[in-house]
């Protein structure tokens, strides 16, 4: 059950149901975050468990988006008077936000480590030299007959714009809620992958480096 908060917005709830499809997905994957931490892979390489702690987070992070009511911004962009005012509402000591712009802010946190934690698996895959993303990604598409990492990519762009473009993400997104909460699913089918030691015969072992 929700509750509300002082200014009568409904609070996320503490406990969600799993029966439906953006929960039971989310949930999933933290399902499968626990199993994997608990392979003798994982426990032997800290660096992977590390990244599957932030990663974890990226999956609480958008189950707190849907929670506040995220709704896809592809096009349209972000209304200035809204941040106007919410910055003078800060600015009083007032950090209650709003529910839309808290949203964002929680769809965002899990972009940052979903691109994050997707580069950093790719070098635990792949060791060596760090290639870039979105070379490494189409190795580890070669290597593992089967995965693919298309969202993984959209994430990355979308992250990529948001880093380094005087605009970001202003007039209006391209990654959609689906689509993060796809390469999330991407990610973790790959770190599956690895940890099973799934990898074409016709391609060269790729092993953790160790912690």
């Amino acid at each position: 059950m929700r509750t509300k908060s002082s200014t009568g917005v409904p609070a996320p709830a503490s406990i969600v149901d799993i029966s439906e499809p953006v929960y039971g997905a989310l949930c999933g994957y933290a399902g499968k975050i626990n199993g994997l931490l608990a392979t003798p892979l994982v426990q032997a390489n800290l660096k992977l468990a590390a990244s599957l702690d932030d990663l974890l987070g990226a999956v609480y992070a958008l189950i707190q988006a849907n929670q506040l009511g995220f709704a896809n911004r592809t096009n349209r962009a972000t209304s200035i008077c809204a941040v106007e005012a919410l910055a003078r509402q800060i600015a009083t000591g007032d950090v209650e936000v709003d529910k839309r712009w808290l949203a964002g802010f929680y769809f965002n946190n899990a972009l940052f480590r979903i691109a994050a934690v997707c580069h950093r698996v790719l070098q635990i895959v792949l060791t060596g030299k760090d290639a870039g993303v979105n070379k490494y990604r189409a190795k580890a598409e070669g290597l593992y007959q089967g995965w693919t990492g298309g969202k993984l990519s959209m994430v990355h762009g979308e992250v990529i714009t948001l880093k380094h473009t005087p605009e970001g993400v202003f007039s209006g997104r391209t990654v959609t809620y689906d689509d993060a909460s796809s390469a999330l699913g991407e990610l973790l089918a790959l770190i599956e992958f690895y940890t099973a030691g799934r990898q074409s015969k016709t391609q060269p072992s790729a092993r953790a480096p160790t912690p």
